[in-house]
């Protein structure tokens, strides 16, 4: 068995000059490390916040069991930080992400198997231990058979974000998602989502495979309308609200009606559309 980890040093400043009563941006900056025999060092990045640059060791044994588990630890100055051991073949992807306020985060991706559990969320150091502030996982795990949110860019104190859902609903959607650090937290700057249809390679094109009660607003009781087997409709929006998933979709008769269908909480064997790729 072999694991691949990684350890990406992405950082992203926004350093501000004062020259001559003029305001100069230096331009962000991008730090790749690949370890070498599951081990990588740094000694470059204040993780802690005293303002002292802090040595960061990531360190991933292979455990010699019927399991196939692996244990990924992080050292934080000599002293284990973060311990986690999965079984299965697992694969981490650990980040650290300064931001332009000059905070920096851990970002720690694990998946076993071929993506499958995936975990994947943001730790701040605190008291020599890594303590998790934001979870990229959470109220998806209901709706969606897999999921994950890769980092694509770190801009200011946003984190940009493309994510694949697979939802029991539609299957396979992909869209954008930014988190932002602002007041002491990450909150995602939007609820709206828009599928990105030349990611998915397929038309903006639905046909019902069943009656779906179409409602008026995310989370309404109100009945729009009903599709019938049939039906097509276009799938226009994914929907965060109150920690549960919709969708928003048009119908395609007439001028269209706007309405809401609620996602599946769970895999019930059968899609909603005859398009859906890979739910379940």
């Amino acid at each position: 068995m072999r694991l691949k980890k990684v350890l990406n040093f992405v950082i992203c400043t926004m350093l501000i000059c004062i020259c001559l009563g003029k305001v100069q941006v230096v331009n962000a900056e991008s730090v790749s490390l690949q370890p070498v025999m599951h081990y990588v060092e740094n000694s470059k990045y204040d993780v802690t916040g005293d303002g002292v640059a802090d040595t960061v060791k990531v360190k991933t044994v292979d455990n010699a069991d019927e399991q196939h588990s692996g244990t990924i630890q992080i050292f934080v100055n000599d002293n284990v930080a973060f311990e986690q051991k999965r079984e299965a073949n697992p694969f981490w992807q650990v980040n650290l992400i300064r931001l332009a306020n000059g905070k920096v985060f851990f970002d720690i991706e694990s998946t076993i198997m071929s993506d499958d559990d995936c975990i994947h969320q943001l730790y701040v150091c605190e008291n020599g231990k890594l303590k998790s502030v934001y979870d990229f996982q959470k109220y998806y795990d209901k709706y969606a058979s897999y999921y994950s949110a890769d980092i694509v860019k770190v801009s200011g104190n946003t984190i940009k974000t493309e994510v694949m859902a697979q939802f029991h609903t539609t299957g396979r959607v992909y869209y954008n998602m930014n988190v932002q650090y602002k007041d002491g937290k990450f909150e995602r700057t939007s609820n709206t989502f828009s599928p990105k249809y030349k990611k998915m390679s397929m038309k903006n094109k639905w046909t019902a495979k069943k009656k779906i009660k179409v409602y008026k607003k995310a989370g309404s009781k109100k009945t729009v309308y009903t599709l019938k087997k049939g039906d097509v409709i276009k799938l226009n929006k994914i929907i965060y609200k109150n920690n549960k998933v919709y969708f928003q979709v048009k119908n395609n008769k007439g001028k269209g009606k706007t309405g809401y269908i609620p996602a599946t909480k769970k895999n019930t064997g059968k899609s909603y559309f005859k398009e859906s790729q890979f739910a379940g």
